[in-house]
């Protein structure tokens, strides 16, 4: 019984330190497995909060919500910031709210 128990034990030893590796330093955007969400500022006063999960390139995909009220950008911030507190997806996480939000890029 005793020579199956360290090929039981490798995935997790693999696992814990892709994790370890995920959370050395600081998390980024482009790495594979890390949650984004921030929130942009869009003229005439509204808000855009936008969201991802990181697969490795430069500029992963993500989710935008426009046009959004202040109100409206913190509890849409609020409500995706606990999902990515539970997604198993998400090995590391970037969030930055309203008071840190940047401005939109300009179409």
């Amino acid at each position: 019984m005793f020579k199956f128990a360290p090929a039981l034990l490798a995935p997790l030893v693999l696992a814990a330190c892709q994790v370890g590796t995920m959370q050395s330093g600081t998390p980024r955007m482009d790495q594979a497995g890390t949650c984004f969400l921030y929130v942009q500022e869009e003229a005439g006063g509204t808000y855009s909060v936008v969201s991802g999960v990181g697969d490795g390139t430069p500029q992963p995909k993500a989710m935008v919500k426009r046009g959004l009220s202040g109100a409206q950008a913190d509890a849409v911030w609020a409500k995706e910031r606990k999902i990515m507190d539970i997604n198993p997806e998400c090995l590391a996480i970037v969030a930055t709210d309203r008071s840190e939000a940047r401005p939109a890029p300009k179409s």
